[in-house]
């Protein structure tokens, strides 16, 4: 699978790792929780807390640490990120009170929010005429520490809490470090304009506005299938929890192979082309899912993901290119505040579920990916000369 990525420059493979450890904390947290939980006695709304500061932090704040990015390159940002997601969510842990995680918990969000848009930006110039491949190779970096993330911090914490929690931090050290080593060295765009508020107000149009409609939509969806799937087979249906988390495991695994072919498929088709083929055969696998039973659940799941994920990699591709002097704005806005705001869509699904029941919770499955696919149609993909890269 690797072997199609060897061209890559090794900075785009060394910023990819870094995505790797900045998402670990994200996968940790759901880890921690349970943790958190029996540590202080808190309520399902307290921790629930705990996973909406993280969100809040690492994603509300993602587009105004892209525009800074986008008024200069801060290459330090990546390593600086890197270092501060991984302590702060280990501090969590040690944390005396619950207050205190909160802090630390929102602190680990900063840091993974100060990451992403410099990191998306300098991949997007690095890759070139190859930038589909180079931002699947991040996205992947992302995907991975998320499950990774997961299982390194609950196999710290078998036996309970003590000095095996500093190897959590070791990785982002590491990568901290050779991030800030290897910075001095990066190629970096010459912009004719720096991103401004002036070069955004260019950008806004009804075809980016349609675009970040798409992204919307797609985070629901996303989120949607994460939080109710589980819900479905042991609330609703009174089924085995271990069958449910199954589920969601080849459900966030097999977004991988989305976000590696997206890229490279868009560097082909062009981005526009892989979203309309991508978005609108999720509303039939959703519209299947109840109905199936048996190994048929799993190969939905993990078709729905590899579209889904297909489009998260074109629609941050497009949203770049659309935004061409606010790149670092542009990755913001499509890895951070998608994600905040299609938590708010996974709310509006809770309500549903609450008044009119679960099952129309898959109804609403079924319709989202066709109004994602309308935006989509109105989305227009312009040709993007390629920037000269200097050291």
């Amino acid at each position: 699978m690797f072997a199609m990525f060897r061209n890559m420059p090794w900075a785009v493979w060394l910023i990819a790792l870094g995505h790797l450890v900045a998402d670990l904390s994200p996968g940790a947290l759901f880890v921690a929780l349970p943790f958190l939980k029996a540590k202080f006695g808190l309520s399902y709304a307290e921790v629930s807390a705990i996973v909406l500061m993280q969100n809040i932090a690492a994603s509300v704040s993602q587009p105004l640490f892209g525009y800074l990015s986008d008024q200069k390159h801060r290459l330090w940002l990546m390593p600086t990120g890197c270092f501060f997601t991984a302590v702060f969510m280990a501090a969590s842990l040690v944390a005396p009170s619950y207050n205190l995680v909160m802090v630390c918990t929102a602190l680990s969000g900063l840091g993974n929010a100060a990451f992403h848009p410099e990191a998306a930006k300098t991949v997007n110039f690095i890759g070139g005429r190859e930038r589909g491949k180079a931002v699947s190779l991040f996205s992947l970096g992302g995907y991975a520490g998320v499950a990774l993330g997961s299982l390194l911090l609950g196999a710290l914490l078998i036996g309970g809490l003590d000095a095996k929690l500093l190897l959590y931090i070791l990785p982002g050290c590491i990568i901290s470090l050779a991030l800030l080593c290897e910075i001095g060295k990066m190629p970096h765009p010459k912009l004719r304009a720096k991103g401004s508020l002036g070069t955004l107000k260019e950008c806004i149009n009804w075809p980016l506005a349609a675009l970040l409609g798409m992204i919307l939509t797609r985070a629901t969806v996303s989120g949607g299938i994460s939080t109710f799937v589980p819900l479905y087979y042991v609330s609703h249906l009174g089924g085995s929890a271990l069958y449910a988390s199954s589920l969601l495991t080849v459900f966030l695994a097999a977004g991988a192979v989305g976000t590696m072919f997206g890229g490279l498929l868009s560097d082909r088709y062009g981005s526009k082309a892989v979203m309309l083929y991508s978005i609108l055969p999720i509303s039939l696998l959703m519209y299947w899912f109840l109905s199936a039973s048996g190994i048929w659940v799993f190969v939905i799941l993990v078709l729905a993901s590899i579209l889904l994920s297909a489009t998260a990699t074109c629609s941050l591709l497009l949203t770049q290119k659309m935004m061409p002097h606010n790149v670092a704005l542009a990755s913001g806005f499509t890895l951070g505040f998608s994600v905040g705001v299609g938590t708010m869509g996974i709310l509006v699904l809770g309500r549903i579920a609450d008044v009119w029941g679960i099952t129309v919770v898959f109804d609403c499955l079924v319709v989202l990916p066709v109004v994602g696919f309308g935006f989509t149609l109105f989305i227009k993909e312009a040709k993007r000369s390629f920037a000269r890269v200097s050291n």
